[in-house]
């Protein structure tokens, strides 16, 4: 007996907030986890004996393989199906976090951070996907502001219940507060998430993941070399360097490649790409820099760091919905010069912080330079997809999202490598930071050479910001070039 044509709404009617559930479980698991282990990396690297350039791998490593994945993601779906995806992810992701938490070395944490990177990259896109599919249009926007709540509200807490674990256990419990959440995600998938997925043939451009993926490895990998005295550090920049340009020379001939090219030939959206870039780099190179900073200068407990993190995460439930609102009512290259001069603002107070400098007055500046991010990305996303016919809308998004986490992994490496060469050249040779974070030093007296190095990688992250305003201000002019062109056209 055929189904009749009402039986379906029904039962999406009946599943559509315990997906919506689901898949915020499982996004907050993903995202608790990728910012808990922050200030974690101070221990870490006392624990593991790790120098700065390879504990950084944490979160560089998560981030890259995040950013490779995702490409991937939309395609994995719809090959093995939205449910099938998102149990297998969510079950790989949650044996990384027990791998992590009873890693016995640093190598094998790095590559249990490489995994739960992988993983996270499917389940964050796919979470959209099934909220998408179950709301109407008219209901999404109250479904993706709960969505945006939980994704908000993880990272500004994951800090700060990290630094309880830390001080209060060990910094192997850091990695153990997603699972809860993962196994709650894991049981509403099996119970509502259907089997969706496509019979027809589903072209991929592996050649070009592959690419993107051994490149960027090679790539950040030789950077990171760049610290010591490694000798195949430019070997691997270059071939790096060399497997990316192969990317882009395969996204620009193949059928269908990961990233549609033609989405660059309309400046605005270059522009708010480059933007993306630095966000990315902004926001995950602060995120790692500040708890190094708090525990190596001002000799901050682990608790303390991640309490003073968390009022930057938790402004943004209130700068995101007034961000927004702004975003339809002003003209975004304003509002996107307004983050980035605020957050170059916030970096140059964190500069000038020194070993005396209090926790109120850090507090203050790290959720000043949060907020002015917050008052950017609506900006950045709208203006960006607004300046693409609606036919390169999708693929628009997916650019914009691969270029912030890219800037991110990028800038994490980049500053690491900053902050560890402007420390070694104070003291004329290399130090092995892990020291510090132990609280043994090394017979030398750290703490000057150790605060300025932090002061000058401060600046050059707010120089950075100071910079992307030049493409902010293009975006306003480019804008107001196309109004004035329409308005003569319809004289």
């Amino acid at each position: 007996m055929r189904a009749s044509p009402t039986s379906e709404p029904p039962a999406t009617e009946a599943r559509k907030w315990p997906v919506t559930v689901t898949v915020i479980l499982g996004t907050v698991a993903v995202v608790l986890n990728a910012t808990v282990v922050n200030v974690a990396i101070p221990p870490i690297m006392a624990d593991f004996g790790m120098s700065q350039m390879a504990a950084q791998w944490l979160a560089t490593g998560f981030m890259a393989a995040m950013t490779a994945t995702m490409l991937a993601s939309a395609r994995v779906m719809e090959r093995f199906g939205q449910r099938r995806t998102f149990e297998v992810s969510l079950w790989v992701f949650l044996a990384a976090c027990v791998l992590a938490a009873a890693s016995p070395s640093g190598g094998v944490m790095i590559a249990a951070r490489l995994l739960q990177g992988a993983t996270a990259g499917m389940i964050q896109p796919l979470a959209l996907v099934l909220i998408f599919d179950v709301f109407p249009d008219r209901e999404r926007g109250k479904a993706l502001g709960l969505y945006g709540m939980g994704v908000v509200l993880a990272p500004a807490l994951g800090p700060a219940v990290g630094g309880v674990l830390i001080d209060w256990l060990s910094w192997r419990a850091v990695y153990l507060p997603g699972i809860p959440f993962g196994l709650a995600a894991l049981w509403g998938a099996r119970r509502y998430l259907v089997e969706r997925r496509s019979n027809a043939p589903l072209a991929f451009d592996w050649l070009g993941l592959l690419l993107l993926s051994v490149g960027l490895a090679a790539l950040l990998l030789g950077l990171s070399m760049l610290a010591g005295t490694g000798q195949w550090a430019l070997p691997a920049v270059v071939a790096g360097l060399a497997l990316l340009a192969g990317f882009v020379w395969r996204a620009a001939t193949a059928e269908a490649p990961l990233i549609q090219l033609q989405v660059f030939a309309y400046p605005r959206f270059a522009l708010a790409s480059l933007l993306a870039m630095a966000y990315g780099a902004g926001l995950y190179g602060s995120t790692y820099l500040v708890p190094l900073l708090m525990q190596g200068v001002q000799q901050f407990s682990a608790t303390a760091t991640g309490l003073a993190m968390m009022p930057a995460g938790l402004s943004l439930t209130v700068i995101f919905p007034l961000a927004g609102r702004l975003a339809d009512r002003l003209p975004a290259h304003r509002l996107m010069l307004v983050g980035c001069a605020g957050f170059a603002f916030g970096m140059l107070g964190l500069a000038f912080s020194r070993p005396d400098t209090g926790f109120l007055a850090l507090v203050l500046w790290i959720a000043f330079g949060r907020m002015a991010l917050g008052v950017m990305m609506p900006a950045l996303n709208i203006d960006g997809l607004r300046s693409l016919p609606a036919a390169h809308t999708q693929q628009g998004s997916g650019v914009i999202n691969f270029a912030r986490q890219l800037g991110g992994a990028l800038g994490v490496n980049l500053f690491a490598l900053l902050l560890e060469s402007r420390i070694g050249a104070r003291l004329e040779g290399a130090v092995d930071l892990h020291r510090v974070y132990d609280r043994a030093g090394d017979g030398r007296d750290l703490l000057p050479a150790l605060t300025k190095g932090f002061s000058e990688t401060f600046m050059v992250l707010g120089l950075v910001f100071v910079l992307a305003m030049i493409a902010a201000g293009w975006m306003g002019y480019l804008h107001a070039k196309l109004r004035k062109d329409s308005a003569g056209l319809r004289r």
